[in-house]
């Protein structure tokens, strides 16, 4: 067990059956499922864009149609979450 801090996730990524959790410094696998963890972050700093990515908001740097940037890292918006990316990023672009 390792207590992570919500502010320092920069996004989290399914491993199929395992996550990756990406913070500033460092990475932590651990065995669960998205969607899981998903329900346990809070909505307002924490967007899913893809089946396999959850990023925190605060943390893109750019945001375009079918990708957004975080640290310096090109992830993917899947098409069924681009409508809901678009809003939320609207705002903030």
């Amino acid at each position: 067990m390792v207590k992570v801090n919500v502010n320092d996730i920069y996004w989290i990524e399914s491993l199929r059956d395992y996550i990756k959790v990406v913070l500033k410094d460092k990475a932590l696998i651990s065995k669960q499922k998205i969607s899981l963890l998903e329900e346990l972050l809070p909505e307002d700093g924490f967007i899913r864009i893809h089946r396999s990515f959850i990023v925190s908001v605060d943390k893109v740097e750019s945001y375009h149609s079918h990708k957004l940037e975080i640290a310096g890292k090109e992830l993917p918006i899947g098409r069924n979450f681009r409508n809901d990316c678009q809003r939320r990023f609207k705002l903030a672009f």
